[in-house]
Formats: C-alpha cells, structure tokens, sequence
C-alpha cells in the first residue's frame, strides 16, 4: 500500500447552499464567498485556520468566543490539488477520509463524488479512472453548516446527529460547535486487492490473526517480530474474501496494565496477494499479547455486570479517569499533545481512560499510546445525557449514523490491546428512570454490532449501569453496581459530610464522580485580562460565568476558611479542597478493594481553559494539585487513613484508622502514625496496627494538626500527610495559612 497524506489545503466560507449552486438566475456568475481564500491545515479546525488568518480573534480569551459563533452557520469549502505519479499507473487509487466533521460534498476534478454525513464513519472513495496521471488534480470538500443538536441540557431522545455533543456547550466548556476535516486526508494505492479490515485474537500459546479483503481470491503472509527480530511467520490463502492465520508462541511477552507488569509491543507486519500471485497491499501495527476475561465483585448479585477485568488470570483493579477531548478544536490535537497528557495519566497511576460518550472517538494516536502506556480504554458510543431527558434515540435516521460509526469503531480499534470496555453512552436511562438496559432497541443493536464483530470485549449498556443511576441510601446496598455522582465536596463534618458519605459507601464501581476546584493561576494569566485576573465570582463577573459557570467554589471555601486577602490564597485553598475531597473519596473505595472494583474520576483533563472546574489537569496541560493527590492515591502500595470529618473543634477527640493499600501483596512490617500542631509540636507518635483505631483529645491553644502516616517492609516505605483544622467560637474559621504551608510541603 502506498499512503501518502494531502497537504497544502485551501479553506474559504460562504453563506449556506451557494458553494453547490451551478448557476445564478439574476447574475451571470456565481456568488462568491464571505472569507478570501486562506490557507487550512488538515487534520484542523475551521476555528484555528481563521485564527490564524487573523479574521477571529483568540476565541479562547475572555468573552471572545462569542464572536465565534458565526461561524457554525456558514457553508466552508476546503480544496487541494496534488499530483499522482505515473508509475501508479494501473493501480486502484482511493482517497480516504478520517474524519470529516460534519456533513459533507466531495467533488474530484469538477465531477461530484459523495455526499457523506458523520463524524466517524471513513469515507473511501475510489477514484482510479478519475485520476489524471502527472498532471494537477483538484479536491473539494464543501462542509454544510453544523446541523442543530443539544448541549447537555436538551432530550437524548431527540438527537439526530454522530456529532462530539459537548461543543454545543457543557459544564466545562463554552459552545463552540466543531467543524472541519478533523482527521487525516490520504491517498492510497493497492493492487487488484485491498486490506478491508484485521482482527487479532491471543490465546495461551498461540495468536490468531483474520484478514478481511474486497477481493475472494488471494494469498496472505504475516510476521510477527519483536524488538526488531522476526518471531514466527504464517500464511494463509484468502477465501471468499477471507484469510485466517496463525501464529504458534511459546514463550509470550505478555502486555498489563500500568501498574502491574510491563507492556511489551509486537510489531505485525501483513502481505496480501492477489489470485495471481502478485502484491496487492501491505499494512502494519502494533499488537500486545493477553487474554481478558471479567469477572463480578465480590459480594454481588448475580445481576451485576461482571465489571472487573481478568489479565492474563490477574484481576485489576481499576484506577481510572474520565478523560474529554482535549480541545474544543479536537482536529488540531496531534501526537504529541495525546502523549503529553496520557504520560500524565500514567505516572499519576492510572490504568484506565473512559472516552465520554459526550466527545468523540479518538484518533488512533490515542490509541497506539493507550497500548504504549498500559491504560486500558473504556470507549462509549457517541451518546449522552441531556438533562431534560435521558432515553436513548430511536429516530430512525439516528440508528442509521450509529450504527454506522459503532461499526467503523470495533472494527478499527478492536486490535488494540489497550481497549477493555465497550459502553452504550453515558448516563442513558430507560423512561422509568433506570439505567438504560442492553434490551433497549438502541442498546441492543450496539450489542449485536459488538457481538459480531469483537466477541470477546464486555459491552456495558451504558455508564451508569446498575438498577440505579445515583447513590441511593433508600435502595439496598446491592443495588449499587456502577454508580456516577457526586461531583461536588460534600461537607467538611457531620451527617452526609464527605467523609461518611465514602465510609459508608456501598458502590461497586465508581465510574463517575469528582470535586471541582480552581485552575492554576498561570493558567488563568494567559486566558483572562489583567482586569478579570482578581478575586470575584461566577455571579458577579460574566467572563468567570463563561468559563466554568457550575464549579465556582467561592461560597464553600468561604465558609470553611472565610474570606481570601488575593486571588492566588483563593486558588491554593479550592484546589486544597478538591485534593482533599478526591484523595478521600479514591482512598475510600481502595480500602473495599473487591468489593468496589474500581474508582474512575471525573474529569482528568479539559478541553476549554476554565476559571473553575472539575478536572486535575488545566487546559494547557499543568496539573492541579488534586492531579498530585489522585497520583499518591493511586500508588501501588500505599498508606492510607480512615477518619471522620476535616474540623474539629477545641478538646474534641479525633478518631482514625490506618489501612495499607497493598495490590502487589507484599505486605508490611511497621506502621505508624505521627501527629504535630501548627508549631511542630508532636501531640501523638506511636505505632499502630493495620485498621486498629487510635485517638487523640484535640488541644484548647491549636488552630491546626496534620498527620503524618508511615509503613514500611524493609527498605520499602511510603508515608502520607493529613492536614486537619480546629475552629471556635473566637476562631469561626480554619486556618488558611496551615493551607499554604501545606502546599508548599506537598509540592515538595
């Protein structure tokens, strides 16, 4: 195969239908367009070529998106011209599309060719006997205006569109609804037989390798080789458009997820012959080597979904994050963006990504580097919640584009060792107010799709999966499979603080919830004037309320530490909350380690710089200090600590409880437990014992203690650092230097 990618694009706007119009009755010649010509990069962003064009301005600052918004109801026209070498002469020649973001009109040397709707459907077009040999030959692609969809306040039931929901507006994000050729253009050339699609399948001792091609008839050769040795070849002979080989291994390199073994890559190189004999087409990837079973926590009914996978006999649990697309102008994202913010993910301690049913289906950069990086995929179905309603779409038109894009998507990532699960969408529920079930009409043609093409890979309804959707505490225990919620702090003390709601927990798993906090001040420097760069309010300013209106957490910080003498105190103190608040909740579930399977945070990235929001991760890529707690969290073995609440008051008792966190199981052989004031005097240091209760009566003269917790095997050690506050009626409010001062340690 000889792919090369088309470059060197052209991009200009017009009003809707004039780039299709072959003639005006009034005038004698056409209509000509809003914008000049511009140049456009491809895979991009209408946005970013208009940007840089200078006729937008940075739709990232302050309010300036606004003044964006015309530009989803403008018809765009891409066009290119390129040359095709002689010597391809008599070759099938296609050109492929890989994203096309969203409905569009292909003409190739002034002849139309296809009209296509859909994100993530490839359009391949043959274009062999078009083709104009050493000579210029001309491509347009005319996008229509972005169609009308909801946000995430509207009825699932009414979507119509396989377009990225969450540019029509989020909690995270502005609308800014995504249009362009978003992922790579090719050419490509093959013989009289094309590699349509490959499967591979692993199993003790051997791999199975299907070819699937256009043509009965043929002969298939593929190698198999790691670290650049060839390993074992296998052949086979193409039947009824069908080749089957495989590869006998003896001694496996097996691929885990990150945090429980290495992740070894196999480079598979594939040959494909035409009937007489002659070379046809060739592909290449990487594959890993493990099997994957599933199997039910422990406890659960025999109508929970078997949510924890099995690599290679292991159970893992899961330590994931929920990730969105990493900018609202997804087609500029390239490979290096990808790695830098799933590296992030993975020296954090992650192993698992959910892509939200809410954004897109990936690139396959993401994908290559999931398998890279040993973080299993939990890839959703282009489907979601939308506030007013939440029953899956069954508009005929829709299941069409689903259906189209569900099966362009197992088949193109079902070879990547990295993916896992399978789900319907997130939170789609059934119009009794149940979790969507896999009998559901859209469901279940999701399942079938699955089934036939990747057999093996558990497919989820939706997300949340169980009976319910929310924690429950009028339900029994056993109702709570896969739950989503809260997404807030839930309270510094007392009956449904944060601390009882995760001691009492009874969630299986956790595959949504979150705290917010406030972005990094160095983030908020290059999208906010110096004038909105100041303490305020999502009320009070309209920029703020821009970007992040539902996470200002001015009122609960506030009343917990009382008011902030500048912005950058405010800052450290939210982001201290929301470290604090999802360091309990992730340290929680662990100590159920079995019963619960798993914690998948929300979110760990955004796609729109916000003043405040839920994610660990900014925009422009610098964590967070939750990003910091989620990573000590998440350590394979790990100190962790039980207790009741975050304020005390004067001679109140504080009561806790170590809890190792041991996956590798190699145990412990002391631990302890260190307490000091703000003054660094020790008010308790002793030793203790795994889940043995201790206490301490809480000085009259302290504003603040931290705990300090240790366990050691050997040379083995790892401590942890609580920090705690003590208010009265003289001292209404925690200590906000204690707040600082911990910053300043942890970052350490």
């Amino acid at each position: 195969m000889v792919v090369e990618k088309l470059r060197d694009w052209k991009l200009e706007g017009y009003w809707p239908y004039v780039p299709i119009q072959r003639g005006a009755v009034e005038i004698s010649h056409l209509h000509q367009g809003v914008t000049d010509p511009f140049d456009a990069r491809v895979p991009g962003s209408v946005y970013a070529d208009l940007l840089r064009a200078g006729l937008i301005p940075d739709l990232y600052r302050d309010l300036n998106s606004r003044q964006c918004e015309w530009v989803e109801n403008r018809w765009w026209v891409y066009s290119t011209a390129f040359t095709v070498d002689g010597s391809l002469r008599g070759r099938r020649l296609f050109l492929v599309f890989r994203g096309v973001d969203y409905k569009a009109h292909i003409d190739f040397n002034g002849a139309h060719l296809a009209e296509h709707e859909g994100m993530y459907e490839p359009v391949v077009l043959d274009i062999t006997d078009r083709v104009r040999f050493g000579a210029e030959n001309r491509l347009r692609v005319v996008l229509e205006s972005a169609p009308d969809e909801m946000g995430q306040v509207g009825y699932t039931s009414r979507t119509r569109t396989q377009k990225a929901r969450f540019t029509y507006k989020w909690d995270f994000c502005t609308r800014l609804v995504g249009m362009g050729i978003w992922d790579d253009v090719t050419l490509i050339s093959t013989g009289e037989a094309r590699i349509l699609n490959t499967r591979v399948k692993y199993m003790p001792g051997r791999l199975q390798y299907t070819v699937e091609t256009d043509s009965p008839d043929g002969r298939a050769e593929a190698t198999l080789s790691y670290g650049g040795e060839p390993a074992v070849s296998a052949h086979g002979a193409v039947k009824n458009g069908r080749a089957r080989l495989t590869f006998p291994i003896r001694e496996p390199r097996l691929w885990y997820p990150n945090g429980y073994g290495d992740q070894p890559l196999y480079d598979l190189s594939l040959r494909l012959f035409d009937a007489n004999g002659v070379l046809s087409d060739e592909k290449r990837q990487r594959v890993g080597l493990r099997t994957l079973t599933y199997t039910r926590p422990e406890g659960a009914t025999a109508e929970t979904l078997p949510y924890t996978p099995v690599v290679n006999g292991e159970k893992i649990y899961i330590k994931g994050v929920n990730m969105t697309p990493l900018d609202m102008m997804y087609g500029c994202v390239d490979r290096d963006r990808y790695r830098k913010i799933l590296k992030l993910a993975k020296e954090a301690n992650a192993n698992l990504i959910r892509v939200w049913g809410g954004g897109i289906i990936e690139k396959e950069e993401f994908y290559d580097l999931c398998d890279e990086y040993g973080l299993m995929v939990w890839q959703e179905f282009i489907q979601s919640s939308s506030g007013l309603e939440n029953t899956p779409s069954e508009i005929p038109s829709f299941l069409k584009l689903l259906r189209a894009t569900a099966t362009a998507a197992v088949t193109e990532k079902r070879d990547h060792v990295s993916l896992t699960f399978w789900s319907g969408g997130n939170e789609l529920f059934e119009s009794t107010g149940e979790p969507a079930r896999l009998s559901n009409r859209n469901i279940a043609m999701l399942r079938r799709i699955c089934r036939r093409l990747d057999p093996e890979r558990l497919m989820l309804p939706t997300s949340a999966s169980g009976p319910i959707g929310w924690r429950d505490d009028r339900r029994p225990a056993t109702d709570h499979h896969d739950i989503h919620g809260p997404w807030k702090y839930a309270g510094a003390r007392g009956p449904g603080s944060q601390y009882e709601l995760y001691n009492t927990s009874p969630i299986e798993l956790h595959s949504e919830f979150g705290v917010d906090g406030m972005t990094n001040l160095s983030a908020m420097k290059r999208f906010l004037s110096p004038s909105n760069r100041k303490l305020t309010s999502v009320t009070e300013n309209l920029v703020w309320r821009h970007h992040g209106e539902w996470w200002d957490t001015g009122e609960r910080d506030r009343t917990i530490f009382g008011e902030f003498a500048s912005l950058e105190d405010f800052i450290k103190v939210s982001q201290f909350m929301q470290a604090e608040g999802i360091r309990y909740a992730l340290e929680a579930n662990r100590r159920r380690k079995w019963r619960n399977v798993g914690s998948i945070v929300w979110q760990f990235n955004e796609p729109w710089p916000n003043v405040s929001c839920t994610s660990l991760v900014d925009y422009y890529g610098r964590p967070k200090l939750a990003y910091y707690a989620y990573r000590d969290a998440m350590k394979p073995w790990h100190i962790s600590m039980r207790y009741e609440q975050l304020l005390y008051g004067p001679g109140e008792v504080f009561r806790a409880s170590l809890v190792p966190l041991d996956d590798p199981g190699v145990g412990w052989d002391a631990l302890s437990v260190c307490v000091t004031d703000e003054r660094g005097n020790v008010l308790l240091d002793r030793a203790v014992e795994a889940s043995e209760a201790f206490s301490l009566t809480v000085p009259e003269d302290v504003r603040s203690f931290s705990v300090v917790c240790r366990m050691r095997k050997g040379r083995r050690s790892d401590s942890a650092r609580y920090l705690f506050f003590v208010t009265d009626e003289a001292h209404p409010f925690a200590d906000q230097k204690a707040v600082l001062r911990y910053w300043r340690a942890y970052r350490r």
